[in-house]
């Protein structure tokens, strides 16, 4: 057997036993370079797998290779360009490099994003079930999951989601008519037509549609002319077959002055939501936005990003571009854990101030305020020792708010909450992303949170 099947079998074996984002961040990007009595050298993308795949994952690296060889071997991972990866197709899992697309399908006639692909979307355990039922969606549009409704907080990773199959349908069929728009765009749309008298344009443009793709559907919440018409053109599209597929940051019923019968047809397909990602989704989204910017970080760097940045995508974003205009002004090729410290500590110094000094909605200790009383207790308990169950609940769910909410690191939540090392609040924020896995009525308690804010 040669080199290139050996790997290829023991990456199998590995796929069997790792969750898909791990195995396509970590294993598909590795090479068997040379297999010399026993000793065998393995070629990583970057420095980063290098050091993580041998700290955290050389046993498993290991116990797949022992097993094809039938011996015992001695592993060492080394930086190397990989080439010609044997990389899974996208009905199993995405890939995270970035691949053009057929020139010949006009993405940008639907407002497609280029970047808004399935190759470059994360997959873990907070969008698995959502990028399942996406996968569906593509194998048999306006059939299966129609309407397909989208819902989770802010820079979760549901407008990515959402176009990442209208690149798909488009893909498979350049012929489909499809349109991504936020909603506030069908309502300008509209008051603009009526302006202009020109409503039977309107109606056509979007009634002949193939497949529509709206964004914070919420917008219509109030506006009751704007959900007359939606709800109109929604029916026309469904009763034909089209793909109907809306995104909003909660579930139909938890939309304030949404009609019912909008509410109905929204909850008539599949609704699903989006958690915030994990500590290992989000190194996984770390290191592909880092090779994205051209920049090499070690697995120090990646792991100390990951504990300290929030569960917002964007937020993830606008850290590595940072980082990668500071890499590229002082020449550094490999971003070790020293330069990530020292950014991101001045960093904070200059955005936690400003956090701070913002409107009271927007303000870190008026969130914290709001929690208290909603859960009647004081801020001081809030903020101090107690252990007593209600209160640590309380305060769990506020160090929750307090990253997802206002873009805080772990160490800025943690001295709001009266001195809690990081540690305390990335436990309490990873046991509200547990609790919403299994008490979904704990999202409408955020919900009516976020409202008195």
């Amino acid at each position: 057997m040669d080199l290139a099947q050996l790997w290829k079998n023991t990456q199998e074996e590995l796929r069997v036993v790792l969750a898909p984002a791990v195995y396509q961040t970590f294993v598909v990007k590795t090479q068997l370079v040379s297999l010399v009595d026993n000793q065998a050298t393995i070629g990583c993308a970057n420095s980063y797998l290098c050091d993580l795949n041998q700290k955290r994952y050389y046993q498993l690296f290991k116990n797949a290779l022992d097993n094809q060889t039938k011996n015992s071997n001695n592993l060492n991972f080394i930086v190397q360009d990989i080439v010609n990866l044997d990389t899974p197709s996208t009905t199993n899992t995405p890939l995270f490099s970035y691949q053009p697309k057929n020139n010949s399908v006009n993405f940008a006639s639907a407002n497609l994003h280029p970047r808004y692909t399935f190759e470059n979307l994360v997959v873990g355990n907070s969008n698995n079930f959502a990028y399942a039922a996406a996968q569906g969606i593509i194998k048999n549009p306006g059939l299966s999951y129609n309407p397909f409704f989208i819902w989770g907080g802010v820079g979760v990773g549901k407008t990515h989601l959402m176009q990442a199959i209208g690149h798909e349908l488009l893909k498979n069929n350049p012929d489909l008519k499809i349109k991504y728009f936020p909603a506030e765009t069908f309502g300008n749309e509209l008051i603009n037509s009526l302006k202009n008298k020109s409503t039977a344009q309107f109606k056509n443009k979007y009634r002949q549609l193939d497949c529509i793709l709206v964004d914070d559907i919420q917008f219509l919440a109030g506006k009751e002319y704007i959900q007359e018409e939606f709800f109109h053109t929604f029916n026309a599209l469904h009763l034909t077959g089209k793909q109907i597929i809306l995104t909003s940051d909660r579930k139909p019923s938890d939309i304030k002055d949404l009609e019912d019968r909008l509410v109905s047809r929204f909850m008539g397909g599949l609704t699903v939501d989006i958690q915030p990602p994990d500590l290992e989704m989000r190194s996984a989204i770390i290191q592909q936005k880092a090779q994205d910017k051209g920049l090499d970080l070690t697995f120090e760097a990646v792991s100390y990003l990951a504990d300290n940045l929030n569960s917002n995508i964007r937020d993830i974003e606008g850290k590595i571009q940072e980082l990668s205009v500071i890499s590229l002004s002082q020449g550094h090729k490999l971003v070790d854990i020293d330069l990530v410290t020292q950014f991101f500590t001045g960093h904070q110094s200059s955005t936690s101030s400003a956090l701070l000094s913002t409107s009271p909605k927007t303000n870190a200790r008026h969130l914290i305020s709001v929690c208290a009383k909603y859960f009647n207790i004081k801020t001081g308990e809030l903020c101090g020792t107690s252990r007593k169950k209600e209160i640590a609940n309380a305060r769990h769910l506020t160090a929750y708010l307090l990253l997802t909410e206002l873009n805080l690191s772990l160490k800025e939540v943690g001295s709001l909450l009266g001195g809690r090392d990081h540690t305390s609040i990335m436990h309490a924020r990873d046991k509200i992303n547990s609790k919403l896995q299994t008490f979904p009525q704990l999202r409408q308690v955020i919900n009516q949170i976020k409202d008195s804010l």
